[in-house]
């Protein structure tokens, strides 16, 4: 089964695409796909996070400003986690919506992170309210990395097999 999801950013477009449903809770819905990258994802021209092929499972959690995506290699292996910052999610038929607030984080495994984007989020015309709530959503997750915290439990105590990651 598929779920749409659809995402707004402020004074741009709306995207909209489809992954595979792995789980429809009250609290979150669980979808997974296949990264489809003309070129790696390596942001400040350091090393490459994300490579064309790799796999990820979103984690959209209904009450929470940000999202948690587990990013597999090839092979399946965690590599990361990469959350947006962005509005609650709102289920409309078949998915969910939400407003990208720009503000992104890529976690590493030993817990240390990057902030990205920070050039779009200053950039960006946002309300003085959705600015000021970005940067403190953002303060929240760099407490909750570096406390060890993070990812919450609702996602770090989610089963998934290797067979479910990735799955069309």
């Amino acid at each position: 089964m598929m779920v749409l999801v659809r995402y707004h950013k402020p004074g741009g477009d709306t995207r909209e695409w489809e992954q595979t449903l792995l789980a429809d809770r009250e609290e979150m819905i669980v979808s997974t796909f296949r990264f489809r990258l003309k070129k790696p994802f390596s942001p400040f021209d350091s090393r490459i996070l994300i490579k064309d092929g790799y796999y990820g499972v979103m984690f959209d959690l209904f009450d929470n400003w940000y999202n948690v995506v587990k990013v597999y290699d090839e092979n399946k292996n965690l590599v990361g986690y990469y959350s947006d910052i962005r509005t609650p999610p709102i289920r409309i038929k078949n998915g969910y919506e939400a407003t990208d607030l720009f503000l992104d984080f890529w976690v590493e495994l030993d817990r240390s992170y990057i902030i990205l984007d920070l050039d779009e989020f200053q950039a960006a015309d946002l309300s003085k309210y959705l600015k000021n709530h970005a940067r403190y959503v953002a303060k929240k997750l760099k407490d909750m990395i570096e406390n060890d915290v993070y990812p919450p439990k609702i996602v770090s105590s989610f089963n998934i097999s290797a067979d479910e990651i990735g799955e069309v």
